[in-house]
């Protein structure tokens, strides 16, 4: 059957966002740290079980299907935290409350730099505050009880309409990508170890600034960059699939190892277009 490569590479992929989906609305929240470890190792064990029977069918099958539930366990929480950290964000913006960045110098000549921030309420910026303050703990409990805690919260339904412009942005990506490779003449496999180099830059920077700078702008910056880096990948990835399919290939082995970049690559670029549209709104 001509093009049976790509049948079963979108197959593969269509069933594996379907189990996604359905495990990502069954788990909302992870209730125990257990739970989360468990998630997250199941999910990188099954990544190596896909290496390990890449050839072996059904057991490769098999594998797409335990790693799609486990990214769809892991994707439901996610979501809930970035969609809890944006409506945080708004809740703040109502109360009248803003932020800002102070640096302490200290040590000889001021060479040791404590850079923080804190926050102060609109028209009242000497007295600010702390993120352990009473102040900051007060606007907490508010936000719990009066946001988090009730079936239909104030901005639920903003937050909805970013979930849902980020899977429309997603869709259209993958369409666009894929109609671009298809109707170009040009190989794509030089995007390869540039993607890989850019990627492992966007993790290490992810790290420092998780750990270290703790940047709002510098978030939103490196969204906007994994953003193109996943829409490279789906360049890259889809015309893995022409060339295979050009050459003949319509082995499961191959179908199994291309649907699972693509499959990454859409929830991968779905995350960062959520995030990139959280942080914009704000």
């Amino acid at each position: 059957m001509e093009d049976l490569l790509m049948v079963r590479t979108f197959g593969i992929v269509g069933c594996m966002l379907i189990i996604s989906t359905i495990t990502a609305r069954l788990n909302k929240t992870y209730e125990t740290f257990s739970e989360k470890f468990i998630t997250i190792l199941g999910a990188f064990a099954s990544i190596i079980m896909v290496w390990v029977f890449g050839d072996i069918t059904p057991h490769n099958i098999v594998a797409c299907a335990f790693l799609s539930g486990f990214v769809g366990w892991s994707l439901g929480p996610t979501i809930g935290y970035i969609g809890q950290k944006f409506k945080w964000n708004k809740f703040l913006k109502d109360k009248g409350v803003k932020s800002k960045q102070i640096s302490n110098k200290s040590g000889f000549w001021g060479t040791n730099n404590n850079t923080h921030f804190v926050y102060y309420f609109e028209g009242d910026e000497k007295n600010y505050f702390g993120p352990r303050s009473k102040k900051m703990r007060a606007l907490e409990d508010d936000f719990n009880k009066n946001v988090m805690s009730v079936d239909s919260d104030p901005y639920n339904q903003v937050w909805q309409n970013v979930v849902f412009q980020a899977m429309l942005s997603t869709c259209i990506a993958v369409f666009t990508t894929m109609l671009v490779v298809y109707i170009s003449p040009y190989n794509f496999n030089f995007l390869g170890l540039i993607l890989f180099i850019s990627l492992i830059a966007l993790i290490i920077m992810r790290v420092l600034n998780a750990l270290i700078f703790k940047s709002a702008k510098q978030m939103l910056y490196q969204s906007y960059f994994g953003i193109v880096i996943f829409t490279l990948y789906l360049v890259y990835d889809f015309d893995r699939l022409k060339q295979a399919n050009a050459a003949g290939d319509n082995s499961w082995g191959t179908a199994v190892d291309i649907a699972v970049n693509i499959y990454l690559d859409i929830i991968n670029l779905f995350i960062e277009l959520l995030i990139a549209m959280g942080e914009h709104s704000q």
